[in-house]
């Protein structure tokens, strides 16, 4: 049976105007999730969050601009790959990690997985490469010398999400249609997400194709993508498949509100979550 477990890895102070479209000047504490999929064959991690940096010295890791745009906090023990050994979920039984796309609060863990395949769309992996990509959130020593394996989607053939889980529009991850990559273009050049068929209902692991609930709900797209054409059409996208099945369940990296009302067997909140 697959199971999902959910990390904290940190949080953040933002105001909700830099988190959706019509926001307001209030602060939101949002806190950097990880998550981990149990199966019977081991353990695939999507995005590995904060680095253990932020903990003690966040300002020298990612620079004095970094830390002032985005204010990410942790502490000692709250990296993804600790939390995993004190929930008994050995890091070296993680085949894949799955990386929504290359910004420093998804990949901050990575190196605790040296022998899993790292799995990145081919358009992140381009963006990531580009001269400002340091300016665009980008942090290349939390991958650079990493094998990474670069991921090509099937045509887009216009089907919404939940017409389409076949691999004519995602990637049937272990190709037994548990696990699909799909592509959530927009936040960044090749953001993709995680649709995760759980025993009692599909959950999708969405990055940042959606930073929080009134995103979708509203709808009010993020007002920072880097490519907003592709992120709205991603948005309602994702509108589309909770109306094609109500039972779907969207889990943004950045909000954990959802997580409060669910009660289910096959999703276990572990760690050090919640925020502190």
């Amino acid at each position: 049976m697959l199971r999902l477990h959910v990390f904290n890895t940190g949080w953040a102070a933002v105001q909700e105007k830099h988190l959706y479209v019509g926001g307001s000047t209030a602060t939101r504490i949002v806190p950097v999730l990880s998550f981990v999929i149990e199966y019977p064959k081991g353990l695939i991690v999507f995005d590995t969050g904060l680095n253990p940096a932020f903990a003690a010295r966040p300002r020298q890791y990612i620079g004095w601009l970094g830390n002032s745009l985005f204010p990410f906090r942790s502490l000692p023990g709250m990296n993804l790959s600790a939390q995993m050994q004190a929930r008994g979920l050995a890091p070296e039984k993680v085949s894949h990690v799955v990386l929504s796309h290359l910004h420093y609060d998804h990949t901050g863990d990575l190196r605790a997985f040296p022998q899993a395949r790292l799995l990145v769309s081919r358009p992140e992996w381009r963006a990531a490469q580009s001269p400002f990509r340091r300016w665009r959130g980008y942090l290349d020593k939390e991958y650079r010398g990493l094998t990474i394996s670069l991921l090509d989607f099937p045509l887009y053939n216009g089907q919404t999400p939940n017409r389409a889980l076949k691999g004519n529009y995602g990637l049937d991850l272990l190709e037994d249609g548990s696990l699909i990559v799909i592509p959530t273009f927009g936040h960044t050049q090749g953001h993709q997400s995680l649709l995760v068929f759980l025993p009692y209902g599909v959950v999708l692991l969405a990055g940042d194709a959606v930073y929080v609930l009134e995103n979708y709900a509203k709808p009010a797209t993020q007002p920072h993508a880097h490519f907003p054409e592709s992120a709205w059409r991603t948005l309602i996208g994702l509108r589309a498949l909770v109306k094609g099945d109500p039972t779907a369940v969207i889990l943004p990296t950045h909000d954990d509100s959802i997580l409060r009302k669910l009660q289910r067997p096959d999703i276990v909140i572990g760690g050090a979550y919640p925020m502190p």
